[in-house]
């Protein structure tokens, strides 16, 4: 018994430490499945050109920009499609619709690279207004809060904004160096930015002003360009080497990187989150968009907090003497390595896979209307992105080059490929304690028995 009852003791002691410190747990790990990849929106659309952007309308439909054939889509949620604006150079036509967003009231707002306009439409698709774009180049995306609309275009070295119907755009402040995509929080408060400069992803709190670095798991390879944001959580598709990424409670997961079937995506440009957590990406080089289902977000359930039988002596409300911080005042996030990237003049490598009818070439200055898909193998870079990472030749522009990160992977990041989209279930809440001291239960009783016999024996 004498050995019995110590061990005992131990276990008791490991399970109530377990029920003082447990508080709480991911219950299990959030995916993606690809589930659909649509290269056509029958009946109104035989085939996808090249779909540039997409975004979820506040009712759960999608809109799709269609850069070179087809122009604005809306697929509604029993998945039929209809045409908001269609291709041409007409008065209520969409000219090589780039980015588009909607309003609270239903407005849609849509940059047309063709026209070099910024573009304002009714829910139904007609035109209501048309001003000046922010830059001679492609807008990439647009995030709108309230009346100020924000808007990314590569190339051009800047994240712009301007007041609806105002025509008149400004740069926004930061330290983003190209920023290639923009999100704004459901209220409004932050703004996401990924900036294809550095291979970062900012956040700025527009009240303060205070920009924070979210890091983003990248190489050489990497180009951030579209982002989405869902209740904190960030999405940003990774251009460069064709796949999707989450950050998902502060760490940076991959949540898939091909169709259904197995190919991979080429060139994506966008991605937005539906309802019900999907996500939906514009496949640009495929001329497709592909679907991917979530299985369940995560959730942490907190543990209850012990309590005792009887009250402490001690007004829980009165301060120690010497009271201890609650919070690091710096940002929970680290700037990832990428702030001191080292610039690089080698060019991001193409996919090796090629899609059987490659998109038109990404209209210049002096545009006319893009045509439907040429023919196999004369495919280019969507709107925005340089061929090859070449710098423009026009004289008025000063497009940066890539650069390439530092460090193999950013702050919280899961470097290794075979984990990123595994993880293990944790224990939540008390559960586990109850067996524990069930064991203990066990030992303690054997003890006093074995003690028990011992006497009766000697005696």
């Amino acid at each position: 018994m004498v050995a019995v009852v110590p061990a005992a003791i131990a276990v008791i002691a490991v399970g109530l430490g377990s029920v003082l410190t447990q508080d709480g747990a991911v219950a299990a790990t959030e995916t993606w499945t690809p589930t659909s990849a649509e290269s056509s929106a029958p009946p109104v659309a035989s085939s996808f050109g090249a779909p540039n952007d997409v975004h979820h309308e506040s009712d759960g439909r999608l809109l799709v920009a269609d850069f070179s054939a087809n122009g604005l889509l809306r697929r509604a949620s029993d998945g039929a499609w209809s045409v908001v604006a269609p291709f041409g150079t007409g008065p209520r036509d969409m000219w090589n619709p780039s980015a588009v967003t909607t309003t609270a009231d239903g407005r849609i707002l849509v940059a047309e690279a063709g026209r070099r306009s910024f573009t304002v439409l009714g829910a139904d698709g007609d035109v209501l207004s048309r001003t000046a774009p922010p830059d001679r180049r492609a807008v990439s995306e647009l995030a709108v809060v309230g009346s100020t609309v924000y808007a990314a275009v590569p190339g051009s070295g800047a994240l712009f904004t301007t007041e609806l119907g105002s025509g008149t755009w400004a740069a926004v402040a930061g330290p983003w160096t190209d920023p290639s995509g923009v999100a704004s929080s459901g209220d409004g408060g932050t703004l996401t930015v990924s900036d294809a400069g550095v291979d970062e992803v900012w956040q700025l709190d527009r009240a303060t002003g205070t920009v924070t670095a979210l890091g983003f798991p990248g190489d050489a390879q990497t180009r951030p360009r579209g982002v989405a944001v869902d209740d904190g959580d960030v999405f940003v598709v990774d251009n460069g080497r064709g796949a999707v990424w989450a950050r998902t409670g502060g760490t940076w997961t991959q949540a898939f990187s091909s169709a259904p079937d197995g190919s991979p995506l080429v060139n994506p440009t966008a991605v937005s989150v539906g309802p019900d957590r999907s996500l939906v990406v514009a496949d640009y080089n495929r001329q497709r968009v592909v679907t991917a289902v979530s299985s369940g977000r995560a959730v942490v359930v907190p543990s209850p907090v012990p309590t005792s039988a009887e009250p402490s002596s001690a007004p829980t409300s009165e301060p120690s003497s010497a009271p201890t911080p609650t919070g690091d005042p710096t940002p929970t996030a680290d700037p990832s390595p990428s702030a001191t990237a080292v610039p690089t003049t080698a060019p991001t490598t193409a996919p090796t896979t090629a899609p059987t009818t490659a998109p038109t070439t990404a209209p210049g200055p002096e545009a006319t209307p893009s045509g439907p898909a040429g023919a196999p193998g004369t495919g280019t870079e969507p709107p925005g992105r340089p061929v090859a990472e070449a710098p423009v030749t026009d004289p008025d522009s000063s497009e940066p080059t890539s650069t390439e990160r530092t460090g193999a992977a950013a702050d919280g990041v899961d470097a290794d490929p075979a984990t990123r989209r595994a993880g293990p279930l944790a224990w939540t809440g008390t559960g586990p304690i109850v067996p524990v001291l069930l064991a203990a239960a066990v030992l303690v009783a054997g003890g006093v028995l074995l003690g028990g016999r011992a006497r009766r024996h000697r005696s």
